[in-house]
């Protein structure tokens, strides 16, 4: 009976372990698959999307960011207090007269060195290490400047890449329609060989090309994924592509530059670290006094005694010099590198405005001179040459001129994009610029 009452507990238990065997099992997936899901990138990003990509999940950026990490971690050892030290000898009796050194057969000795900071190393290492960190941050935050930079860049080559697959297709889709006609004019006998066989020459041309704007763009996307950290994401840009739109006053911008460039306020942090450097090496230039307490004993007979003093070194030769050196000319350097940037700043964000405004201006008269008159030129060309009124080459031409023109106008409002960017990199607005994003 109560071997049959073990037996039905054992099942009992092993039911419910299998049980929960399970129910852990499943959770470890459940959990595996909305990782899974977390992880996943989209298909299609606009550039907000993309810029928030970079900043939760890039790669790239997490390994920016431990350098803040590293650096904290440097002020957590400039906290710690040195360590004591605790020594302990023995002396035994080797020859000679008994009683001459002390009493008994051996001597015992413990002693404790506790060192004390008593001139301030401590809170000047700890500064200097926090001044590192404020660097860091600093850091962090212009190459997450310059990773947006070269995405945003990279997104507009998308975006500006697939309008020109669209245009080509467009422009390829018309060509075949005036190969039908074409054709159509040569059955009537109103066209010849030569323009058929001019018409399809310029349709083949046309899918070569288009099938190089294929491949540039998956370079791009390539690039766009090796550069974010996201092996085998092939994306597809969403979104207009139109200028973005900001200031082109330099003087407006530079005072906006010397707040919010993370160069600038990199090399500022710098300029401070380099102080509190100096200060430190100020403290370490004094010596380290250590406390000693100890105690030595004997036996046969028992005897025992304390002892306390300090021990401090002599800054005979080495008074710090080297550290101080080096401290003044880290310091020396940062100024300089200091006033460089800021003079290599107001230069970049002059040159940067200047390139805008002329880009700006061009796009504007491409607009109204050219892109604007473009269906009906179009159109025209297309009537003369159904009524006879042109040739082939002609109608050909008109066609070729259209691509061109629409594939000039993408070209146009990328380099005035990229001018754009170019100028909010160098006034420091460029993340504040990605936050205003709707």
């Amino acid at each position: 009976m109560n071997k049959y009452c073990l037996n039905i507990a054992i099942s009992r238990a092993s039911t419910k372990a299998l049980a929960i065997v399970m129910l852990l099992f499943s959770s470890s997936l459940a959990f595996s698959e909305e990782q899974m899901k977390s992880q996943a990138l989209p298909n299609e990003v606009s550039i907000r999307q993309l810029l928030q990509l970079v900043r939760e999940k890039s790669p790239r950026y997490a390994v920016a960011r431990s350098q803040i990490e590293m650096s904290q971690a440097e002020v957590v050892a400039a906290d710690v207090l040195p360590n004591p030290k605790v020594s302990y000898g023995r002396y035994d009796q080797a020859g000679g007269l008994r009683n001459t050194q002390f009493d008994g057969p051996s001597q015992q000795n413990i002693t404790l060195e506790v060192p004390l900071l008593l001139a301030g190393q401590r809170g000047a290492r700890k500064d200097a290490a926090q001044r590192r960190v404020e660097v860091a941050e600093a850091d962090v935050e212009s190459q997450y400047n310059r990773l947006v930079r070269e995405t945003w860049r990279l997104f507009v080559q998308l975006l500006a890449g697939q309008q020109r697959v669209a245009a080509l297709e467009e422009a390829n889709r018309e060509l075949e329609r005036l190969q039908s006609i074409i054709t159509g004019k040569e059955n009537a006998g109103t066209a010849s060989r030569y323009d058929v066989m001019r018409i399809t020459q310029e349709v083949q041309g046309l899918k070569a090309r288009l099938e190089n704007a294929y491949t540039d763009n998956a370079a791009v996307v390539g690039e766009l994924g090796v550069l974010l950290g996201f092996p085998g994401w092939k994306p597809q840009a969403k979104g207009v592509l139109a200028p973005i739109g900001i200031t082109a006053d330099v003087n407006a911008l530079w005072l906006q530059a010397e707040q919010n460039n993370p160069e600038l306020e990199s090399a500022r942090r710098q300029a401070i670290a380099a102080d509190s450097g100096l200060e430190r090496a100020r403290r370490e230039r004094w010596p380290v006094p250590s406390l000693l307490l100890g105690t030595a004993f004997t036996d046969q007979p028992y005897g025992n005694t304390t002892y306390a003093g300090v021990s401090v070194d002599l800054p005979i030769f080495d008074r710090g010099q080297g550290g101080m050196a080096r401290a003044s000319a880290e310091k020396h350097a940062a100024l300089l590198k200091r006033e460089l940037l800021l003079s290599a700043t107001r230069q970049e964000l002059e040159r940067a405005v200047a390139v805008l405004a002329r880009r700006r201006a061009t796009l504007a008269e491409f607009d109204r001179d050219v892109l604007a008159p473009l269906p009906s030129l179009k159109q025209m060309a297309e009537d003369a040459y159904r009524f006879g009124k042109t040739g082939l080459l002609e109608l050909l031409d008109s066609s070729r001129s259209g691509t061109e023109i629409k594939l000039n106008h993408l070209e146009l409002v990328v380099a005035e994009i990229e001018a754009e960017l170019d100028t909010l990199m160098a006034s420091g607005l460029l993340a504040a610029t990605f936050e205003d994003l709707q």
